[in-house]
């Protein structure tokens, strides 16, 4: 019988099986805590967004709705289930304003490499029609 990858026949006892099983587990915990950190990350980004789309400037509302936007759907497509408006919340709440700062940076930094991407994606379609 396959699991994580091995054969439970591989091992030469019990032992080796549990220490198999075991590390199988913490590898997908380290997934899962991957996952939840990114997740934060984008949470904060959100919450960046949020800010900035109440700006009375124009620009920092138009960029803070495409932050929302986008780490909304990247939230979305990695965990569709997650309590949004709770990590919302309790992210706001104790972000500093060197934590806001962090995360606007960061946000900002990753929402315009991805920018680059789709222009980059957008001329090799635009070739390709031609």
């Amino acid at each position: 019988m396959a699991f994580c990858g091995f054969n439970r026949s591989s091992g030469p006892d019990a032992l080796s099986g549990a220490i198999l099983i075991l590390a199988c587990v913490f590898t997908a915990w380290g997934r899962v805590g991957a996952a939840n950190e990114r997740t934060v990350a984008d949470v904060q980004c959100i919450v960046v967004g949020a800010q900035l789309s109440e700006s009375a400037d124009q620009k920092q509302r138009l960029s803070g709705e495409m932050l929302l936007t986008y780490f909304l759907g990247r939230i979305d497509g990695r965990s569709p289930n997650t309590d949004l408006e709770a990590m919302i919340a309790r992210e706001a709440q104790k972000m500093t304003r060197s934590d806001f700062a962090k995360a606007a940076r960061r946000s900002g930094a990753e929402f315009s490499a991805r920018g680059v991407e789709f222009v980059r994606i957008g001329k090799a379609l635009e070739r390709l029609g031609r």
